[in-house]
């Protein structure tokens, strides 16, 4: 669990550092934690730990943008595929996969 919380960590980090919004102008959750909570809920859908996902993040972008699971990339306002490919940005800049 200390690693899941550490790769979200280096992940919210990442955005930051990229000019991901952190809070609306009203001081509401932007897009930081919109995309943390949606990468966290494809966690949960695939059963897999941030880890999991990192090692195979290739297929399930692959999955969530253009392949069997796009219509739950499409949901939430394209924030579960837009997380997704987020994350496989952040993996490859940072060379964590």
């Amino acid at each position: 669990m200390l690693k899941q919380s550490n790769l979200l960590k280096q992940f919210q980090l990442w955005m930051e550092s990229k000019g991901y919004s952190k809070t609306t102008k009203s001081n509401y959750p932007s897009t930081i934690a919109d995309y943390s909570s949606s990468l966290l809920r494809i966690s949960a859908w695939e059963g897999l730990t941030l880890e999991q996902i990192k090692d195979s993040i290739s297929d399930l972008h692959q999955q969530y943008t253009t392949g069997i699971h796009s219509c739950r990339g499409k949901m939430r306002s394209r924030s579960i595929r837009c997380s997704i490919s987020a994350f496989h940005k952040f993996l490859i800049e940072t060379q964590a996969a």
